[in-house]
């Protein structure tokens, strides 16, 4: 209970926690005043971002034409059949084979199969021994159990204890705060690419930066395209490497651990079945004989 008071209390103090910035008052006309400051703040980005743009000039314009062309010619070559892909498929089959071949592989397989299969073998043989025990070893000790209340007086059934727990609940306060609306106006109309979309409209309408943009991007998109293809082929061949490696390793590992599984699963199931049987007899003894109760 003073956990959820205090849980309360701090919520009352966040602002904008189930606030009603609707109200049809104050709340509302401060939300509206940020929605209104919003609209100017959005302008004004536009404005200053096309402002931005139309000011550049030519160099500026070979300079991101440059860096644009080689951007999308590496993107371009790197994602090309003659890149990532190429090598990837290159090098799949060469690791597949170095991975089949890896003397690791059947030994590691044999030990994870026999010790898994020995722990699955167990854990099922000790539930199945359990259960047969606690059900052999309930009806001894409830018959010991009688037979001693039967030297003492009349034996019967102790009742069973029924505990219910009553979950209680406390309402969390519903604070008002006039900035909170503001701000959650200003919010929802704000628009974070304004500059952006100013600077490029600036850009589209400044012929000399056009003119510089369109000189520099074809040469760099050829030499971005060669280097793509180039680290594309090289990021294939380690991943195709690898994948196939793991493949061809995965082959023969589980190949030996299925052939040592079977015999460990059987092995632990007869050891988990006499150490359950008698964990299980143990625990049913003791529930047998303290369910019985003595009345005279």
């Amino acid at each position: 209970m003073r956990l959820v008071l205090v849980l309360a209390a701090v919520l009352a103090l966040v602002p904008g926690c189930e606030i009603d910035c609707f109200d049809g008052a104050e709340l509302e006309e401060s939300y509206r005043d940020g929605q209104a400051m919003a609209v100017k703040a959005n302008q004004l980005a536009l404005d200053q971002g096309y402002a931005k743009g139309k000011s550049l000039t030519r160099i500026d314009g070979e300079r991101e034409g440059a860096q644009a062309g080689y951007d999308d010619g590496f993107i371009t070559g790197y994602h090309s059949f003659r890149g990532y892909d190429a090598g990837y498929d290159d090098a799949f089959s060469v690791g597949s084979r170095d991975g089949a071949s890896d003397v690791t592989a059947c030994s590691f397989g044999s030990s994870a199969g026999t010790s898994d299969g020995d722990a699955d073998g167990y854990a099922d043989g000790h539930d199945g021994g359990w259960s047969d025990g606690w059900s052999e070893g309930y009806a001894e000790g409830e018959a010991e159990g009688e037979a001693w209340c039967d030297s003492q007086g009349v034996a019967s059934l102790a009742p069973a204890d029924d505990d219910e727990e009553q979950p209680t609940e406390e309402d969390k306060p519903n604070p008002e705060h006039v900035r909170v609306c503001y701000s959650r106006g200003f919010k929802e109309i704000q628009d974070a690419t304004a500059y952006d979309r100013g600077l490029a409209e600036g850009k589209r309408d400044n012929p000399d930066y056009q003119a510089g943009y369109r000189a520099a991007y074809p040469a760099a998109f050829t030499d971005g395209e060669t280097d793509g293809v180039s680290a594309g082929y090289e990021d294939g061949w380690s991943d195709g490497y690898a994948a196939g490696f793991g493949a061809g390793y995965a082959v023969v590992y589980g190949r030996c651990y299925n052939d040592a599984y079977p015999a460990a699963f059987d092995d632990g199931f007869a050891r988990g079945w006499e150490s359950g049987w008698a964990d299980g007899w143990s625990d049913g003894w003791a529930e047998g004989y303290d369910g019985v109760t003595c009345s005279g």
